[in-house]
């Protein structure tokens, strides 16, 4: 009978323990046991009190985790006093700014500013002076960071009386860029013999909108002898309307006596009457336009023009090219013509078997400007074959010195220590020299 109590009891209080223990479950579920096996019951109940608290159903909070898996506190870390000393250093600051944009002029410009303005306010003078100040600081960042570009010519006969801008880009080289080689640069047909034949007539200044450390490496490699002294780069054009602009006027020369050349019309805006609208050259290797410029160039410094202004004027908007072809040969025609009616007047002058004129040529004389274009073109070719035999031989030295200087085996170490190189060495390596230096002389002799 006491078994059969007992088997009664534990049926009776089994629903209670079973409820007991879900309600405990679900107190105490973590991630770690949430999915934990379990009667079909009790996961349906968990998957439903899941869902109802995620649909904002669920009658009570969910449960907040404890034990390794309970959140830490955050905890508010106090704000040092730098951080306020910063603040008050950074706020200090905007005031200050802030009044000296806008405070009163000093000195006598002030007095006149105040006779300028005498019924202005505090506040619209702030206002004015500030959005003054302002203006003037973007102008002068608009304008080239020298007023004087070039030095100041050089007296005659060491100063040419023209100069010629070129530009880089587009004009004298074509740089493009692709994934597989990178940035690859090529030079236009003729842009050496250009720049080393104008030389004789121009003062040549390549001037370009990129930035001096990336241009001085391309010209090295274009004008190696140096045949445009001048290079002038970014930092030297002016500023307008979101527009690089080559202002001529700051170039330190007579306006007068200045050719540009370049392919972007925005570069000459300031002066188009002394441009020369060059086609943008865009890499084909059978482009002659560069060197066909030459003829009109070299007869304007031939012809010694007072304003270059004007003959452009009169090709502006042609080919000069062809358009200045052209006329040399009409002009040829004329003086060809006016020299025969020349022949045919003095033919029936004289004086009994004398005649005035005895003697004379029988073709049309050459004009001067041709006789003078041929004589600098075999000056030239004399000039440039000794440079380049020159620089071959100063490039051919610097290597055997370069190489005797190597095989001595100085470090800095030994100029630290020992002050330098052994003068004995010195003197040999000059002793070698010397025979290289002697040979030339005795073959002169």
């Amino acid at each position: 009978m006491a078994s059969i109590a007992r088997i009664a009891l534990a049926r009776a209080l089994r629903p209670a323990a079973t409820a007991r223990f879900t309600a405990a479950r679900r107190t105490f579920a973590t991630p770690a046991n949430a999915g934990a096996p379990a009667g079909a019951q009790q996961s349906k109940g968990l998957a439903a009190e899941a869902l109802a608290q995620k649909t904002g159903h669920a009658p009570t909070q969910p449960t907040v985790p404890k034990g390794k898996n309970k959140p830490s506190k955050i905890e508010k870390t106090p704000t040092s006093p730098a951080v306020y000393a910063l603040y008050a250093l950074l706020g200090i600051t905007t005031v200050g700014l802030a009044y000296n944009v806008g405070c009163p002029y000093p000195d006598e410009e002030g007095v006149l500013d105040a006779q300028k303005h005498p019924d202005e306010g505090f506040l619209s003078g702030y206002i004015r002076r500030a959005q003054e100040r302002y203006d003037a600081t973007r102008e002068k960042m608009a304008y080239p960071i020298w007023d004087k570009l070039l030095p100041d010519p050089l007296p005659a006969p060491y100063q040419q009386p023209y100069t010629l801008v070129i530009n880089l880009d587009n004009t004298l080289i074509h740089s493009t860029w692709d994934k597989d080689h990178g940035w690859r640069v090529a030079k236009r047909p003729g842009a050496e013999y250009f720049l080393a034949y104008l030389f004789q007539h121009y003062e040549i200044v390549i001037f370009t909108t990129q930035t001096a450390d990336t241009a001085l490496r391309i010209l090295e490699k274009l004008d190696p002898y140096q045949y445009a002294p001048y290079r002038l780069f970014k930092e030297s054009t002016r500023y307008i309307d979101g527009k690089h602009v080559k202002d001529l006027s700051h170039l330190n020369r007579d306006l007068s006596k200045v050719i540009i050349m370049d392919s972007n019309p925005d570069a000459y805006a300031l002066q188009p009457e002394n441009a020369i609208a060059m086609k943008p050259w865009t890499g084909d290797p059978n482009d002659t336009e560069l060197v066909a410029m030459i003829p009109f160039l070299e007869t304007l410094a031939l012809t010694e023009v007072e304003d270059v202004r004007g003959p452009l004027a009169k090709f502006r908007g042609k080919n000069i090219p062809v358009e200045f072809a052209k006329w040399e040969e009409e002009l040829k025609e004329q003086m060809r013509l006016q020299w025969e009616e020349d022949q045919k007047s003095k033919k029936g002058k004289g004086f009994g078997i004398f005649r005035v004129g005895g003697g004379q040529q029988e073709q049309a004389p050459v004009p001067m400007f041709e006789v003078q274009r041929q004589q600098f073109q075999e000056h030239f070719k004399r000039t440039h074959k000794a440079v380049e035999e020159e620089a071959a031989e100063n490039l051919k030295k610097q290597k055997e010195l370069e190489s005797k200087l190597k095989q001595m085996k100085i470090s800095v170490w030994d100029i630290m220590t020992k002050g330098g190189p052994d003068p004995a060495a010195l003197a040999a390596l000059a002793e070698s020299d010397a025979p290289a230096e002697e040979a030339p002389q005795e073959a002169a002799k």
